[in-house]
């Protein structure tokens, strides 16, 4: 890939609060990108964290989050869009009591030195929540962006930027 980086890494923080029970809820974060310039965001490694969905007696509860180049809502993995996805379930019997809580986060990190997770060259990243079987709308999800600023050469800035419109 062509392109020099401009800056160390840092860190971008966000957060959502899901706006109702079961409601998908957005958040912008706007990187600040100079298309003029080039200038690309070059993803090294995703941390989110998450409520814990409540606990109903004889059903399946989520709360579900995704971090999106674009706005697209809760998807997983196999949406080209999705940069990192997170879930946290709890599976709960309806007689004896008994429950079970699950918790995935994908993915974590990239080698941070030769490939990175994602590069971005639009102006916004996108963190959407959506709850499921919750009576009450369940709570948040933070995100924090290990992330460098890079300048590209115009064959892989047009190619980064065709990838991303045309998933």
């Amino acid at each position: 890939m062509g392109f020099k980086y401009t800056s160390d890494t840092f860190q971008i923080s966000a957060s959502v609060t899901e706006s109702g029970p079961n409601t998908l809820t957005t958040q912008t974060i706007n990187l600040n990108l100079d298309s003029l310039s080039r200038e690309i965001l070059v993803i090294q490694m995703v941390d989110m964290d998450l409520s814990i969905p409540e606990l109903q007696p004889g059903l399946k509860t989520q709360f579900n989050t995704s971090l999106n180049d674009a706005n697209v809502g809760v998807v997983g993995l196999s949406n080209s869009q999705a940069i990192a996805v997170a879930n946290n379930t709890i599976i709960a019997d309806a007689g004896a009591g008994a429950a079970v809580g699950f918790s995935n986060a994908e993915p974590r990190y990239a080698q941070m030195s030769d490939t990175p997770l994602f590069v971005s060259a639009t102006d916004d990243l996108f963190l959407s929540v959506q709850g499921v079987g919750n009576a009450a709308a369940v709570g948040l999800a933070q995100v924090r962006i290990f992330a460098r600023r890079a300048r590209a050469d115009a064959d892989t800035y047009a190619a980064i930027l065709t990838s991303q419109f045309n998933a």
